[in-house]
């Protein structure tokens, strides 16, 4: 039985039965979320028993590399070089043979189960011989040396630049006292008396280059001598002269901080500007280098020491 009043209506025995449907509604989310989390707990529970049983891959170091077992590394280095070294190199970046250090079977082995069979087989299809004499432990050991391998040419952090000692060091001096006219600004005796004891030759090479703290030495905060700053003199066209250290320069305009410390901008138009700074000449030098060039004089800064 119902009664309409203002506009609503009303169900006699409404209000009970509907409570009760209220509960059994109640007490329906509870089980439905009572269930959900057990079934969460049971499936992370599950997770985390397979993470405890996979196998242990390797830490990673600093910069995202696996860390390599220096010993397995060198005994698998000391098995691979006169057996293997022949046909991919002594440092497996490949000669007769592939590239081991950018091979897929390589790149996805894990402790020589990839590697373990063509080692042990050969590819008599493809002039390998077989190694059936080697055993399971020493194949171990060549996956680590290759890995290694692998690591050390992708981390550039850890890559070991060879071969800039080529040039001529008394071909160098004649370039430094002569065309090169480094002599006009720097002395063997005075300001790079000793300099090859200060930097390695990677280090050395690019700061005649392109003088000046590196990417990298500001990324490892080393302390290093800033460059001297430009400075620039503007002449408007009322007379009046403005000179500072220069900020920027492009076409159009030239900005300066001048001798007062106020940041200042002027246009070229109707101006004369005139910059001194003291490291133009080694970047224009650096556009006139040969190789030859650069490697002789490299040769003859090593003998400063």
């Amino acid at each position: 039985m119902s009664e309409r009043i203002a506009g609503r209506t009303f169900c006699a025995g409404c209000n009970q039965s509907g409570l009760r449907l209220s509960e059994k509604t109640g007490r329906l989310r509870y089980i439905g979320r009572s269930v959900s989390l057990l079934l969460l707990a049971t499936g992370m529970a599950i997770a985390q028993d397979q993470a405890a049983r996979a196998p242990k891959k390797p830490a990673a170091t600093m910069f995202g590399g696996e860390k390599i077992d220096a010993a397995a590394a060198e005994r698998g280095k000391k098995i691979f070089v006169p057996t293997c070294g022949f046909c991919h190199g002594t440092d497996a970046s490949g000669k007769s043979a592939p590239d081991l250090i950018r091979s897929q079977l390589v790149m996805h082995d894990e402790g020589g189960n990839l590697i373990g069979p063509v080692i042990h087989n050969g590819r008599p299809d493809r002039g390998m011989p077989a190694f059936p004499a080697l055993t399971d432990a020493q194949i171990a050991d060549i996956a680590t040396f290759l890995r290694l391998r692998k690591q050390e040419t992708s981390n550039r952090f850890g890559y070991v630049i060879q071969g800039l000692l080529t040039g001529n060091a008394k071909a160098g001096e004649a370039y430094f006292n002569g065309e090169g006219k480094c002599s006009t600004c720097h002395s063997p005796s005075g300001d790079l008396a000793g300099i090859a004891t200060r930097f390695e030759p990677v280090d050395l090479q690019r700061r005649f280059l392109s003088p000046g703290p590196s990417m990298m030495d500001m990324f490892l905060g080393k302390k290093s001598k800033p460059l001297p700053p430009a400075k620039v003199t503007v002449q408007l066209p009322s007379g009046q002269t403005v000179s500072g250290t220069l900020v920027r320069e492009d076409e159009f305009s030239v900005e300066m901080k001048d001798n007062a410390g106020w940041h200042r901008s002027f246009s070229r138009e109707g101006a004369q500007i005139e910059i001194q700074d003291p490291m133009s000449f080694h970047r224009e030098q650096l556009a006139k280098y040969t190789d030859a060039d650069m490697h002789n004089l490299l040769a003859y800064l090593e003998t400063l020491k």
